[in-house]
């Protein structure tokens, strides 16, 4: 090959390659595709731009809309399109709403001075940062006023709700992160996640805001006794707003002085709160909290407090014991599980059962086993591998059960009224609670408060490891089904009584059948992405956006291990079970049903 020519094929595949990287790698974004809340790649460096010169009106508000995507020095690139009493009137800090990019904007021109402009809307952002997906987009219009300011247009009204429009892909690629807060729960001195959307900019400072705000918007409107989660005193507020991190990763918390008339139980509360929200970033190695420059001390506060068991508090961690299958009548620990035997101890030993029970459960370690009877009506227990004991009825149309790590075992179904010598007459949708610790052939299911419930039906609830938050899965007496989340409420000694007036989570998935708790702040269902399509498995984060997982034919029940999406577990009416591996599901041979021990 000559010299000339191979320098003329250098040429071609060069300008072949450059070409390509100019074409786009990926689409849009449409309605139900399966998105995920974490970015794949760093944020892009995208530039936004101020008005053009001599823009008409309808140019105007569309590149106003654009210039939303920069959330820089509060909006400041949108803010060029408004004259200057409207820039002081909006506060676009608020709520957000997200579409799928200038597609989802009609914008027309009515007057000289005013434009119509129609959105469409996918989800949104509430000022809580509680990510929701809508099950069917919402369309709203409204009118835009503009006049001219030295011969150009500007936006001179907008309505006073008027928060940012983002595209899904600005607002989950670029310019928001998915983060943990938790809210400190007093009695059980453990610590709840509540997942929460945050910039990506000064991510400190919002997340330590974020733990002064305390309980979700949605629980604190909530009627009724609401749970002992840790609020501070009212007008509590960062000193600067910021957190500086220092060359050591200690991230100082500087608080408004009227924090200092919080108890020590409140005190401790927070530091526990703060340091388990805050370690998440990976620059800080260890939180202060200060008022005025000097530490808020408690009695029991050691010198320098790292996690939150220094100020006696928990997170529940998902511990990898393995799983529990059954074949037939037997139960066995599964021999390829991840899990490792505990050092030191034998795995408990598991009971042998008959045909009649199913729907298992089984605590932490395995040493306590739940069932329910063929005919749904009895709840079986086991304690280290020995007999059956049967649990006087109390319900019927029962739940398979669900423990957390407080020792709880919860379950729902329809109660039974004292009429006719069967108690066969359903008086209503009710949930109860066991506590495993004591003596079994006493121990009875105690009823919570469950009123909001009225005349649905309970088709599945799942108690969150930590043991403060309930899935509740009902069906209307029309058919329509319902996911959601309750907060527990418990009495002095740390017994729950009642339930939380919940809300509603995973509006985008209908005619769920079943729910488990994939990890602390994601759900796993069974149910359908829209109504004309077959049942699949779909992760509904309780704050995100849902993603199908595939179909499972015959899927009846689902079990979480609570590791992840990656370790779920799907029952099968054939009767089988079928488990998630890479991005499908796989038979496990010979395996009827599964226990995935602590849910």
């Amino acid at each position: 090959m000559s010299r000339v020519l191979r320098s003329i094929l250098v040429a071609v595949v060069a300008f072949v390659l450059a070409a390509c990287a100019g074409l786009p790698t990926s689409s849009d974004v449409e309605a139900r595709r399966p998105i995920s809340d974490a970015p794949s790649a760093p944020p892009a460096n995208v530039e936004f731009y101020g008005p053009r010169s001599n823009a008409d009106p309808v140019e105007t508000v569309k590149g106003f809309l654009r210039a939303n995507g920069s959330v820089d020095e509060d909006f400041a690139v949108a803010r060029q399109f408004l004259t200057t009493d409207a820039s002081r009137g909006w506060a676009p800090g608020g709520r957000v709403a997200i579409n799928q990019g200038e597609r989802d904007f009609a914008v027309t021109q009515v007057t000289p001075g005013r434009v119509s402009l129609t959105a469409t809307q996918w989800a949104e952002l509430d000022a809580g940062g509680h990510l929701r997906q809508l099950a069917v987009p919402s369309h709203r219009t409204v009118d835009i006023g503009l006049k001219q300011v030295d011969g150009q247009w500007r936006i001179s009204q907008l309505p006073a709700d008027f928060g940012p429009y983002l595209s899904m892909r600005d607002f989950r690629d670029r310019m928001y992160t998915p983060y943990t807060v938790y809210l400190a729960e007093r009695r059980t001195r453990t610590l709840v996640p509540d997942q929460q959307w945050f910039p990506r900019t000064g991510l400190a400072a919002a997340l330590a805001r974020a733990v002064l705000r305390g309980a979700p918007e949605w629980l604190a409107r909530a009627q009724g006794t609401t749970p002992d989660l840790n609020q501070v005193p009212g007008g509590t507020r960062l000193a600067v707003d910021a957190v500086p991190i220092d060359q050591d990763g200690v991230a100082t918390v500087d608080l408004t002085e009227g924090v200092r008339t919080a108890d020590s139980a409140t005190r401790n509360a927070l530091w526990a709160a703060m340091m388990a929200t805050l370690n998440q970033v990976p620059r800080i190695h260890r939180v202060a909290i200060t008022v005025g420059g000097s530490r808020l001390d408690t009695p029991d506060l050691p010198d320098m407090p790292v996690t939150p068991t220094d100020v006696g508090f928990t997170v529940p961690a998902t511990k990898d014991n393995g799983v529990i299958t059954r074949s037939g009548q037997t139960l066995q620990w599964r021999a390829d599980a991840g899990a490792a035997q505990p050092r030191g101890r034998a795995r408990p030993t598991l009971p042998t059962l008959n045909r009649n029970w199913y729907m298992l459960a089984a605590d932490a370690d395995g040493g306590q086993v739940a069932g329910i009877s063929g005919d749904r009506k009895l709840l079986g227990r086991w304690v280290s591998g020995g007999q059956a004991y049967q649990v006087p009825a109390f319900g019927r149309q029962l739940t398979r059960p669900s423990f957390n790590s407080l020792d709880e075992l919860w379950l729902a179904g329809l109660s039974l009224s004292n009429a006719g010598p069967d108690r066969e007459v359903s008086s209503g949708a009710a949930v109860w609670v066991m506590d495993t610790t004591n003596f079994v052939a006493t121990t009875r299911a105690q009823a919570v408060s469950v009123p909001w419930l009225r005349d649905a039906q309970v088709l599945s609830l799942k108690s969150s490891r930590d043991g403060q938050r309930v899935a509740v899965l009902t069906r209307t007496p029309r058919g329509v089904t319902k996911l959601l989340l309750a907060f527990v409420i418990r009495d002095a000694n740390g017994q729950a009584t009642a339930l939380t007036e919940p809300i509603e989570v995973g509006q985008a998935v209908s005619d769920v059948s079943d729910v488990a708790w994939a990890n602390d702040v994601t759900l796993a269902v069974i149910g359908r992405m829209r109504p004309d399509d077959g049942q699949q498995i779909i992760e509904v984060p309780l704050s995100g956006f849902v993603n199908p997982m595939g179909a499972v034919p015959g899927a009846v029940h689902i079990v979480g291990t609570g590791r992840g999406t990656g370790e779920l577990f799907v029952v099968t009416g054939d009767p089988g079970v079928q488990e998630r591996v890479g991005g499908g599901w796989r038979r496990v041979p010979g395996v009827l049903d599964v226990v995935a021990p602590g849910s």
